[in-house]
């Protein structure tokens, strides 16, 4: 008689978590889970659970949660530190050493902050820890650290992590993570060539774009009729490298010199929704842009149906930051 197959059990480590605009982590976890292979979800953050995709909800994903964020306010933070103080002397009393090592981790130990960190990982068993963006995979290197995990970890790095964090942080940001890393996955050659340069090693480095799941998409047949509105939409976050000021200066252009109507939606929001909003009165296109704020990942799908073109504009931001 066979042994049973024991599942392989992969840690997420994220920012925070759910986020509406990072769909694509959702949407690991659940083909994974489709896989069998066990799940958990290690949040340095929480998140907003408005408008995300359904698909979090439909595996339970709340359940599969473990928050390691620390509340701001100090009298709340020393009466839930009590509680993760006696769970780490149940334990592993040995691990005080480590966590409280003012000499070594200076003011991230003295807040209290490593406690928050670490403690959730205890007595937790998986095959592999998957790190998602840059930031997040250093931050787990003082969890990886302390506690002496062996497990192999990778991580993805997205767009920010790999263009303005090189200019905004020093030199030897990402040193450690180069060699504690087993491997690291990039959205494009052109983000591989990049970290190459940064002296990451070419070995460990593989190429692969978040794609969508097309049968996930119905097919309608798109058709003009005379007098029939050109309906456009437009999806992501209101940041400076999704292009929709430029977006917006296209549409002016085409509002000028055509006849035929038409009408852009853009789904998203973020922290240039006032510029985006004033540059939209600026140039006149209150009855061409149509603002829908943020959209669950099915709702947006549904709303292709009707749409004639999809426009994703991009570009590199003045600091850098780009896909």
């Amino acid at each position: 008689m066979k042994a049973k197959r024991r599942n392989i059990k992969v840690a997420f480590v994220v920012g925070a978590f759910p986020v509406v605009s990072e769909t694509f982590i959702i949407n690991q976890i659940a083909d994974l889970l489709d896989r069998e292979i066990g799940v958990e979800i290690f949040s340095f953050q929480k998140g907003d659970r408005e408008n995300v995709s359904d698909r979090f909800y439909t595996y339970d994903m709340i359940h599969k949660i473990h928050y390691l964020d620390m509340p701001k306010n100090y009298i709340i933070r020393f009466f839930l530190a009590i509680k993760k103080v006696f769970h780490v002397f149940c334990i592993n009393p040995m691990l005080f050493f480590k966590i409280f090592n003012l000499k070594k981790y200076r003011r991230t130990a003295l807040s209290l902050q490593l406690l928050f960190w670490v403690e959730p990982f205890l007595k937790k068993e998986f095959d592999l820890v998957h790190c998602h963006f840059g930031p997040v995979a250093n931050n787990f290197l003082l969890i990886k650290e302390i506690l002496g995990l062996r497990q192999k970890m990778i991580t993805t790095f997205y767009g920010y992590d790999v263009s303005v964090l090189f200019q905004e942080k020093p030199a030897n940001y990402y040193e450690k993570l180069k060699k504690e890393c087993s491997l690291f996955f990039v959205m494009s050659k052109n983000m591989e060539e990049r970290i190459i340069k940064q002296g990451f090693e070419e070995n460990k480095i593989r190429v692969l774009p978040v794609g969508i799941d097309v049968d996930s998409y119905p097919f309608k047949e798109r058709r003009f009729h005379d007098g029939e509105i050109t309906k456009i939409i437009s999806v992501g976050r209101f940041v400076e490298k999704k292009g929709f000021d430029d977006l917006l200066r296209a549409l002016a252009i085409i509002k000028r010199k055509t006849i035929r109507p038409i009408k852009c939606y853009i789904v998203g929001d973020g922290p240039l929704r006032e510029e985006l909003f004033s540059l939209t009165e600026n140039l006149d296109l209150q009855d061409v842009v149509e603002y829908k704020g943020y959209m669950k990942i099915e709702d947006i799908m549904n709303y292709f149906l009707d749409m004639h073109v999809f426009v994703q504009p991009s570009k590199t931001a003045q600091n850098g930051d780009m896909e």
